[in-house]
Parts: C-alpha cells; structure tokens; sequence
C-alpha cells in the first residue's frame, strides 16, 4: 500500500488535527506503516530554544514511522497567526518549490500511508501568489475534507468542496467532526451535508470522541 492523504478544514479550529491522529491510529491498528506529516505549523512553543508544534507531536506520538520535527514540519511559526504573515514577519520565504524541497524525505520516505495535515482552511496563502491548495492539488493527494459541525458550517463546507473539485483535487470524501456539543440540530446539519456533497461521509465523530471509520472507502 502507498497512499497519501491530504486532511483538509473548513476553516481552522475543526479538529484536523484529531482526525488526522485517529487516521493513523486506525491505519496503525490494521499493521500498516504510518507516518503524520505538518508541513507548516503556526501557534507553536519554545521547548529547549527551539519551536515545536503540539499537533506535530500528537503526529509524532501516534506515527509508526519516526522522523525528527523540523523533516515533517519544516516551518514552524510562534504567533497563532497566518502563515504568511509569520513568514513574512521572520523574512522567511513559503512556496510550493520551497515546501517541496523541505518535505521531499519525508514525502518519499517509505511507509504505507502518510497523513498530510493542512494549516487553517483550503486557500491560505503561502505567498502573494500561492495557496495551500496549489501543494496539494500538485501533489495530487487524496483529499478528506473536515468538517467542524457548528452554525454556518453547511455554507462553509460547500463553498470548500467547490473551490476544491474546481482546483482539481481529488476529494475522496468528508467527515463530520462534532466540535460544538450544544449545536443546535446537528443531526439534521449533516443530512444536509450529506445530500448536498456528492462524496461520502467517511465518519461522523462525537464532540470529544474516537474516529470510527472504514479505511478501504479511503483506498
């Protein structure tokens, strides 16, 4: 098996990286080779002079396959702000050739399945002229799209999936991740969801809860 996901959010604070750990706890489970990949990590903390990001060691704890922090988030930013504005408050150049070049070992390096784990929503900018979305779609990465269930997530998650299938991604399915346990009907919400997107939804994940899901519908 060789098979490269991309874990994409309806916007930040959805819980991808939850998802992206139960991916491959789940993987783990079944004897494969994992390994949880961050390519750029903002909101991160000095742990002996050097940044770290909490959602790279969650990747880092959970992965099967070990490699150092800085091959699989080769940027890691302080502030809790965008990216490309903590790039460019650091004089430090994002583009999908440099993102390449940084991650090409961990990319290539042999394990089963790799977990790629989006920074904030589909169109954050690397730069004045690149998104997220153009590493991803050149990667040609299987694409899940979390959805974080709370008001104004139907209009979220659509105009993702658009932008997403316009671009050329191959998004094999979504996952509903209950992040508000006071939403009001949220059952209803992801009916919704689930007639209005055109691929399926691979887990609907309880406010705090473990992913369930059916990892051949991610082959």
């Amino acid at each position: 098996m060789s098979l490269k996901l991309f874990i994409a959010g309806t916007d930040t604070g959805v819980g991808k990286t939850h998802i992206s750990t139960g991916i491959l706890s789940a993987f783990n489970q079944h004897g494969h080779s994992t390994l949880g990949i961050k390519p750029i990590a903002s909101g991160c903390r000095w742990i002996e002079n050097k940044l770290y990001s909490e959602d790279t060691l969650l990747h880092q704890q959970i992965s099967s396959v070990k490699l150092a922090h800085d091959v699989v988030t080769p940027f890691a930013f302080e502030p809790p702000i965008a990216p490309h504005i903590a790039a460019e408050m650091t004089d430090c150049d994002l583009s999908v050739e440099i993102l390449n070049e940084r991650l090409r070992f961990a990319l290539d390096y042999p394990a089963d399945v790799k977990v790629v784990e989006g920074c904030g929503g589909w169109y954050v900018p690397l730069n004045h002229l690149q998104t997220f979305a153009d590493f991803v779609v050149e990667h040609e990465f299987h694409v899940v799209l979390v959805v974080g269930m709370r008001l104004g997530c139907i209009n979220h998650a659509l105009l993702t999936y658009r932008a997403m299938v316009q671009d050329g991604a191959n998004v094999i399915g979504w996952i509903a991740n209950c992040i508000d346990p006071a939403m009001k009907n949220r059952n209803e919400n992801i009916a919704t969801l689930t007639e209005w997107l055109p691929v399926p939804c691979l887990s609907v994940v309880s406010h705090g809860g473990h992913l369930v899901i059916n990892m051949e519908e991610m082959v």
